[in-house]
């Protein structure tokens, strides 16, 4: 017996190549858990509209920047106010820099920061916070949908809070990853030179993987902390930390790029100018959206999964079979007492009927008396 032929699929050649590819991508889902996931977690991105969610961040962090910029050039002041030999270098740099009337303007305006330090770093420390707390709302409320469909109801003093809490936790967690990194790397190059073997060949292969491997523990912490912190879930750190781990590992492939990209640029004077700002709001929309893919992604972890569902890991438990109704087609029957009455009652009729039917017996035997037998003479003179 022969196998008919699969029918060939009907429509263009468009059609039929997205059919094909739509088939692989179902065969290779069955085989491969670990892509089965990853299309899972888009799927559950598209849902929660993560490149939505993304932007409104974007835009908070891009305006956070400038406050930044503020504080940072306060705390150089602060730092330049008691060496006038560091003023006048970094004067000499800047018109060395920028030549011309711009560069003196530039030199002036710097010397007149240094002097206002006070006023801009209270202008930017307030810039921050405002622009900061809006950031971490718009993150704060992303990825409560990630994780539980809808936000939270608004409270404003509440949501302050906790916008203000979180945005402690990131910068605390930022920068326990920076001195951790920062700490580590220059206590091991100390240990290095002591020993003497930063000199053996291959040894730039040990320290680039160990400045890896001590990102990838900061970054990590951060993630912890946005999976854990932000949307206050209820599941132990434990089960959230291969997300966070695929969060670090995904941002430490993200800086490769973006520092490929910022080599791109500083081959072109026009473009490093304009592409830089927009470099910078690619970077950080991009950085955004891969913080809900990771939330994404450990939302839909199988562990994740089940305990939202409140189901146990492993197999499933055996079907329990439906309870079996028991009828009493015999109807009501009498409690006890009324039970040992009717039993006691029909033990009386039953005596006192059978009390009457003995004696009566006794008398009609009585007054029938014997029968008599005929005799046999008897019988023939009848």
């Amino acid at each position: 017996m022969t196998t008919p032929p699969a029918p060939a699929p009907e429509g263009n050649v468009i059609t039929r190549t997205v059919q094909r590819a739509t088939d692989l991508l179902h065969r290779q889902r069955a085989r491969r858990p670990w892509l089965d996931h990853l299309v899972h977690a888009g799927g559950h991105y598209n849902r929660a509209q993560g490149d939505l969610l993304a932007s409104g961040v974007t835009y908070y962090i891009f305006l956070a920047l400038f406050p930044v910029v503020l504080l940072l050039a306060s705390v150089v002041g602060f730092v330049l106010a008691g060496d006038a030999r560091l003023q006048l270098e970094l004067v000499d740099a800047i018109r060395e820099a920028v030549p011309g009337q711009t560069g003196a303007d530039l030199a002036n305006s710097v010397l007149g920061a240094i002097d206002a330090r006070s006023a801009t770093g209270l202008v930017g420390l307030v810039g921050f916070l405002l622009v900061g707390l809006g950031a971490v709302d718009k993150l704060r409320v992303g990825m409560d949908i990630v994780w539980r469909g809808e936000p939270d109801q608004p409270d404003f003093l509440q949501d302050r809070l906790k916008d203000l809490l979180v945005l402690l936790g990131l910068a605390g967690a930022g920068a326990l990853s920076i001195a951790l990194t920062t700490g580590t790397t220059a206590a091991s190059s100390f240990l290095f030179d002591a020993l003497g073997i930063d000199e053996v060949p291959g040894f730039f292969l040990l320290t680039a993987a160990l400045g890896i491997g001590l990102a990838l523990v900061g970054d990590t912490l951060v993630f912890l902390w946005v999976l854990k912190g932000v949307p206050n879930t209820p599941h132990r750190a434990r089960v959230l930390l291969p997300g966070a781990v695929f969060g670090a590992v995904g941002f430490e492939l993200l800086k490769v790029l973006g520092g490929y990209y910022l080599n791109l640029l500083s081959g072109n004077v026009t473009v490093s100018t304009f592409g830089g700002f927009v470099g910078v709001i690619i970077w950080i929309n991009v950085v955004a959206r891969f913080a809900f893919f990771t939330a994404c992604w450990t939302a839909t972890l199988p562990a994740v999964e089940h305990l939202d569902a409140q189901e146990p890991l492993g197999p499933a438990a055996p079907t329990r079979l439906p309870d079996v109704v028991l009828v009493d087609e015999r109807g009501p029957r009498p409690g006890p007492a009324r039970l040992a009455a009717g039993l006691v009652g029909a033990g009386a009729l039953m005596g006192a009927a059978a009390a009457g039917l003995v004696p009566a017996a006794l008398r009609r035997s009585h007054r029938l008396g014997p029968r008599r037998r005929p005799r046999d003479g008897g019988a023939a003179d009848a």
